[in-house]
């Protein structure tokens, strides 16, 4: 699994981004890694010149970018970036190591049972994601899904709306016919039943190694697919149930992505249990990106002559001035010597505004420089000790510009969300501000407003961001709008993101929050050395960046979390257990998977500690005894309050 260096005949860059290799290409896409400006590393497909033969494929292809934007999940791989109308179209995604799924059974062999599920349960996720998005895939196959560290992923080339009709194209576009459904198959109307149908084939490819359907042409197999019960005879008999049920011909009768989940016991933990010549794979690729990336030339930028310091001018023309000012003072002495006693008052008040002139200049010349640089970002720990709906109330300003009609800001009401950010709502149109939140979903696009960089989402999402500075950059300010009429129209974000980009230093802090779980840094609270003992090595830094969240990923996923209010915690059946003399808050929900358990903080009515293990079905209990002893260590390591 390697990737090769670029060729002789490869483009340096495309778009915005440096080309430093070239990856196992995608059928109809030549498929190169790239580095961003900042040294992200991307993926860029590049359209092949038969896709371009097509007359709509530009507009096909600009229309599934935009509708993949729409798309997040940790199992995705959403488009970052796309330009359609370039003479080599092409899109780029965020680069993720990995090793595709037919490379790896080609090279490896089938799959063992236990990643075949953790694999169905990654890619339940993603195409429950895709399909609340309003799509469907389309391009379920085994060339389209990478096997990363953590999960499988789902790639992203061929989303179209959905219930839409079939897309144009040949076979040969979509490349292998053994993993299309049979309403593809038949030339129908799709559902999102068909990417089912698709994850069936895919699982019984990665169980067996061979497509359900396979034939030694293509109409044979498309006839296989509509006519015939797919092969299952190589399948384990513990997937035969799950993989039988996705291939059933009625689209009706398979299981949703949901469903799948269900039976799977929830999403997927981390990390993948896959083959250690998988891993071993991954991390070679890994090896390579990081020494293409180490060879990359820095950008330099053209070099220009330094301007003169503010203070250097001012120097300059204050020395001028000076000399100026003693000339003209030798000569209004000359001039009061020699005038008369009425004279002598309009040459005083001359001589006392050349004074005033030329000391306000040596001031200025010669006092240091004092103003601070501009806020472009707040710290999560600043972030933590603002009031969340004073701020977006302040941010409303006189009206919300949103469609149809702006919204005066004595229309909307505010309400504190649990994580200490704040929804508003007016009219079934409803803002979110959320303070130290994740944002590493969203697209790098950006906008200034007075010097302070807007991360923006895609236009149909109608989010923004204003990232943390130095290290906590992937969480930061996130703010969004859903209109009420389901529409795309962005205008009211972007006012509100430009209102609180102005107000950065001026943001009102909460009153009475010195002994709140609001300012406590939730990372302390977890003993390293206990939860690598509970759930294995950990990594250098928790997986994600939150304000009040810290989360690890080993052989399970643990998180504690610190909320202003909580389900189970607050309301009506609340349900305590005690342990060794500590009681908590118990869920006694239906989840196979997943244990949480929670701790209300002393004197305080609401505000709790939740710690979740989340691992896979079968060892809830064993998680359950992980998250008492996290949460009672935690617990132990609150600041005195």
């Amino acid at each position: 699994m390697t990737i090769r260096r670029r060729g002789p005949g490869e483009p340096e860059t495309i778009g915005r981004y440096r080309v430093l290799g070239a990856l196992e290409s995608a059928v109809g896409f030549h498929t190169l890694l790239a580095a961003g400006p900042d040294d992200s590393l991307v993926v860029v497909r590049q359209a092949q010149p038969e896709l371009l033969d097509e007359p709509e494929f530009r507009i096909r292809m600009r229309h599934s970018a935009v509708a993949e934007m729409r798309v997040r999940g940790a199992t995705n791989t959403t488009v970052i970036d796309v330009d359609a109308d370039a003479d080599k179209p092409w899109l780029a995604s965020a680069f993720v190591p990995g090793v595709r799924l037919d490379r790896a059974v080609a090279e490896h062999g089938p799959l063992p049972v236990p990643a075949v599920r953790a694999l169905a349960a990654a890619l339940a996720a993603a195409l429950r994601t895709v399909h609340a998005a309003g799509l469907v895939h389309q391009r379920l196959r085994a060339d389209s899904v990478l096997l990363a560290r953590d999960s499988g992923r789902l790639g992203e080339i061929g989303i179209t709306p959905v219930a839409g009709p079939p897309s144009a194209g040949s076979v040969t576009t979509l490349g292998t016919p053994d993993f299309l459904s049979p309403e593809q198959a038949l030339g129908l109307s799709i559902t999102p039943a068909a990417d089912v149908f698709a994850l069936g084939s895919v699982l019984a490819f990665a169980a067996s190694g061979s497509a359900p359907f396979a034939a030694p042409s293509v109409p044979y197999t498309l006839f296989n697919i509509a006519q015939r019960e797919p092969d299952l005879s190589q399948v384990p008999e513990p997937l035969f149930e799950l993989i039988a049920a996705c291939l059933r011909k009625d689209p009706a009768a398979r299981p949703t992505p949901g469903q799948i989940l269900d039976y799977l016991g929830g999403p997927p933990a981390a990390p993948a249990p896959w083959p250690a010549p998988v891993l071993d794979d991954i991390g070679r690729q890994q090896d390579q990106v990081s020494a293409l990336l180490a060879a990359l030339p820095p950008i330099v930028a053209p070099e220009t002559p330094p301007a003169r310091p503010w203070t250097e001018v001012l120097s300059r023309v204050g020395h001028t001035a000076l000399e100026t000012g003693r000339r003209a003072m030798r000569s209004g002495r000359q001039r009061w010597r020699a005038a008369t006693p009425g004279r002598r008052r309009g040459v005083a008040g001359g001589l006392a505004a050349l004074l005033l002139v030329v000391g306000g200049i040596t001031f200025a010349a010669t006092r240091p420089e004092t103003i601070p640089p501009p806020v472009t970002g707040l710290t999560l720990a600043q972030l933590r000790q603002i009031d969340a709906c004073a701020w977006l109330g302040s941010a409303l300003g006189d009206a919300v510009p949103v469609a149809p009609t702006p919204l005066a800001a004595d229309t909307w009401k505010l309400q504190p969300s649990s994580s200490w950010g704040c929804h508003a709502s007016s009219n079934r149109n409803i803002l979110s501000l959320a303070l130290g939140a994740e944002d590493t979903y969203l697209t790098p696009h950006r906008n200034i407003v007075d010097g302070v960089p807007i991360i923006d989402g895609s236009s149909a999402s109608c989010t923004r961001a204003i990232a943390s500075p130095g290290a906590e950059s992937p969480a930061g300010i996130v703010i969004t709008l859903s209109p009420a009429n389901g529409g795309k129209e962005c205008d009211g974000i972007d006012y509100i993101a430009a209102n609180i980009a102005r107000s950065l230093s001026t943001a009102p802090r909460a009153e009475n929050r010195q002994s709140s779980l609001a300012l406590v840094e939730p990372c302390p609270l977890l003993d390293r050395d206990l939860v690598t003992a509970k759930i294995g090595e950990l990594p250098p830094e928790p997986s994600i960046a939150d304000a009040h969240t810290c989360q690890w990923d080993a052989r399970v996923q643990l998180s504690v979390k610190l909320v202003s209010s909580s389900k189970y915690t607050s309301g009506d059946d609340l349900v305590t257990i005690s342990v060794d003399g500590f009681t908590m808050f118990v869920d006694e929900g239906n989840a196979k998977a997943i244990c949480t358990r929670a701790y209300l903080a002393p004197k305080s009515e609401k505000e709790t500690i939740e710690v979740s293990v989340h691992g896979t079905e079968g060892f809830r209990e064993d998680y359950c005894a992980i998250a008492t002893a996290v949460l009672r260590s935690a617990v132990e390591r609150l600041p005195t309050r």
